[in-house]
């Protein structure tokens, strides 16, 4: 981590000297004027870049977050078709109403959830 920032800073440093030193041939201000612009502007577009591409990340992390949320509320299940009683694979997502069409008698059906509790014994 260190020596990444020692690098950041002499490529920043190094490219200041290089701007500074091409100002100061071609203009009548001083090395140390434009080699602190130079600096000065460097720091703040790297601020605003980070700051960017931090949101980035930020947001895709979010993204992979809800689909995940979306793959969890979302469960496959075996059930029987109330028409011809053939069991079929049906996939249920708990934020929706779900049905299916039956694969054997091409019937639709509709899923009712129903949650039940249950007392444990102690045997």
């Amino acid at each position: 981590m260190t020596s990444q920032i020692l690098k950041s800073l002499f490529t920043v440093g190094l490219v200041s000297g290089v701007i500074g030193y091409i100002g100061f041939k071609t203009t009548s201000a001083s090395f140390i004027e434009i080699f602190t612009i130079s600096t000065i502007i460097q720091f703040i577009f790297f601020y605003f870049y980070n700051s960017i591409l931090s949101y980035v990340t930020r947001m895709k992390l979010e993204k992979e977050n809800l689909d995940t949320i979306k793959l969890i509320n979302t469960n496959n299940v075996l059930i029987e078709c109330e028409a011809c009683k053939k069991v079929n694979n049906v996939r249920v997502d708990l934020s929706t109403q779900n049905g299916f069409v039956c694969e054997h008698c091409k019937s639709e059906n509709i899923l009712e959830i129903e949650y039940k509790t249950i007392i444990k014994t102690k045997i």
